[in-house]
């Protein structure tokens, strides 16, 4: 227990209600085929993301979102029958010195070990569509099944988790401009952003230690013009565990920034 301590240190800010309502609409607009209100969130959630100071400490590049309801996550298929406002929410903010293209290299990798401290053993992806397309944006999903084993703090657990990304065009115009009934079109120059987002198809539980009732994750990679890359993670949480939420909390801020590091790491080795 004394190894967590530190973790309980560090305290975090109320999302600001802009990136709230942003990224609940991302989460819902994710698999729309029109991508205009999807463009619209990511735009929102970049400039949220833009008011941290993402070169300093991770308690203040961090912050906790607001809780789900059943509506911001109906989109997702084959969830946990739960009420998503059990989970814990938290969210991290980075800014990559890798460029954008480098990050779909790491998520391309069927071995994911490498950028996931928390699964040093098996962290498998299975690209189920996108295996060709979707690096030079032939396609806009990348589908993927990820059988994984997680280690933290807190807990020991092997269970599938699915992620899903999309490209999409930061440069579309805003939905109030578009006329009803017509789709999004960027008549300029695109600027390509990945929003990606993930879930538990069904409650993981561990013989021992904490175990993973429900689960969703928001991610966003938005390139910007020194060639570095915004990077933001939600993460929505139900566990059943000992520990306490701030506990809970304070392991998933640093399991989160230890992904971040990780892939940035992978990337200066694997030029």
């Amino acid at each position: 227990m004394i190894h967590l301590l530190p973790l309980l240190a560090c305290q975090v800010e109320r999302a600001n209600p802009a990136f709230d309502d942003a990224a609940v609409l991302a989460l819902q607009e994710f698999p729309a085929q029109d991508p205009v209100n999807l463009a619209f969130a990511a735009r929102a959630l970049e400039a949220d993301i833009l008011t941290y100071p993402l070169d300093g400490q991770l308690a203040d590049r961090s912050f906790e979102p607001v809780r789900l309801t059943a509506e911001d996550v109906a989109t997702f298929e084959d969830v946990p029958d739960r009420d998503p406002s059990l989970c814990l929410p938290v969210a991290v903010t980075h800014r990559s010195p890798a460029a954008l293209d480098d990050h779909v290299r790491v998520q391309m990798l069927a071995d994911q070990t490498p950028i996931e401290p928390a699964s040093p053993e098996v962290y498998d992806r299975m690209i189920l569509e996108g295996e060709d397309c979707f690096a030079d944006r032939g396609c806009d999903f990348l589908i993927t099944e990820n059988p994984l084993i997680k280690k933290n703090a807190a807990m020991t657990l092997d269970y599938t988790l699915w992620k899903d990304f999309r490209w999409v065009d930061m440069n579309l115009p805003d939905p109030a401009d578009v006329p009803e009934g017509e789709v999004a079109v960027n008549e300029g120059d695109p600027r390509w952003g990945i929003v990606g987002r993930s879930w538990i198809s069904e409650e993981t539980v561990a013989e021992e230690g904490t175990s993973i009732l429900q689960s969703y994750t928001l991610e966003v990679w938005v390139p910007e013009d020194g060639g570095s890359t915004l990077r933001m993670m939600g993460l929505w949480s139900e566990t059943d565990s000992s520990f306490g939420d701030d506990v809970i909390a304070g392991t998933t801020r640093s399991g989160i920034d230890g992904i971040f590091e990780a892939a940035d790491e992978w990337i200066e080795d694997n030029p």
